[in-house]
């Protein structure tokens, strides 16, 4: 039997007091640096999402920031002083397969320039579902995820520490201007806390053409609880982009869920870290995406995603150079 050592069920304020630039450390590698992200309601108000601003080229943008994919996608045109590569590469956005080339340019993110141009994707696309984040200014999807791509994640080009660790956390809209003191932040350069609630140790995947340790971030060691049915240890994933939790495989057939194969609002769902004797988390299924909406498919290979709930009820801490993923109780506001 677990015990429960944290149960969250709602994000806390995070004011970030980290310099807004990449300044020198004493030891010579550079200091942290906070990049605030803003929170908007998906187009289709599914949930919220997490929004950066980045520099691409001279072109400033504001893109989504998703640790569920690797390598950076704009669907909103070549950005000023970008070059087009003969490369045809095809995208898979929102279910759909997209035509795209791919580009490069220079590349920025919170003052910190990349140690090298970055090849990123163009989407060119009349998609309904693009058209929607057209329409609210959003450029592209920014993919920090760790594992193999054709793509690289832009994070690993930046200098130092900047692109070997770095944390993510999502402050939730608030019900008024009044309310908006906090904000969420990515930390680059942000060590793994040594007090995290759970920690993740991934499955190498090698190394990218460029060197950079790569790792299985699809397939971290978490251990499911539903109701009162028997835990199931499977692969999880940690996805910021997906703001409803995904629940797939065959040995979930037995999961409460509604007709439309929802999990059963009401139901207790805890999680574990791997072979950890506590529950890490805990929180109860409902009707809200992006806090407690769950969908279950009871086919094929099991495997879970958590959707990005976790980022605002937790800080989420990378390290790329071991290959740790950590959750942990975001710092509070002044």
């Amino acid at each position: 039997m677990r015990r429960t050592i944290a149960v969250v069920l709602g994000a806390s304020v995070w004011v970030s007091l980290l310099p807004a630039s990449g300044a020198w450390a004493a030891d010579g590698d550079r200091i942290p640096v906070s990049v605030p992200i803003r929170t908007i309601d998906t187009p289709d108000r599914s949930g919220q999402n997490g929004i950066v601003s980045i520099k691409v080229g001279s072109s400033t943008l504001s893109v989504m920031l998703d640790t569920g994919s690797v390598g950076l996608r704009l669907w909103d045109g070549k950005p000023a002083g970008a070059t087009l590569t003969s490369v045809q590469a095809p995208a898979v956005v929102g279910g759909q397969s997209l035509p795209g080339q791919y580009a490069k340019a220079a590349f920025t993110i919170g003052g910190v320039h990349a140690t090298a141009p970055l090849t990123f994707q163009l989407i060119d696309t009349s998609s309904s579902y693009i058209a929607k984040w057209k329409s609210i200014g959003i450029a592209g999807i920014l993919g920090i995820g760790v594992g193999r791509s054709p793509l690289a994640n832009p994070l690993a080009m930046l200098p130092g520490t900047l692109g070997t660790q770095w944390s993510v956390h999502f402050d939730r809209l608030r019900a008024s201007a009044a309310d908006a003191a906090g904000s969420g932040a990515l930390v680059l350069g942000a060590a793994v806390p040594n007090d995290a609630l759970m920690n993740f140790q991934l499955t190498t995947q090698g190394k990218s053409a460029a060197g950079v340790l790569l790792w299985d971030d699809h397939a971290a060691s978490g251990c499911w609880a539903f109701a009162r049915l028997a835990e199931q240890c499977v692969p999880t994933w940690f996805d910021s982009g997906f703001t409803v939790m995904r629940i797939k495989g065959k040995s979930f057939s037995s999961l409460p869920q509604t007709k439309s194969h929802l999990l059963q609002p009401g139901t207790v769902v805890r999680l574990a870290a791997g072979s950890s004797a506590f529950t890490g988390h805990q929180f109860i299924a409902g009707h809200s995406g992006s806090r407690n909406l769950a969908r279950v498919l009871s086919t094929g290979r099991s495997v879970i995603n958590t959707g990005n709930s976790f980022f605002f009820d937790y800080t989420v801490s990378y390290d790329i150079a071991l290959g740790k993923l950590a959750l942990s109780t975001p710092a509070k506001g002044i």
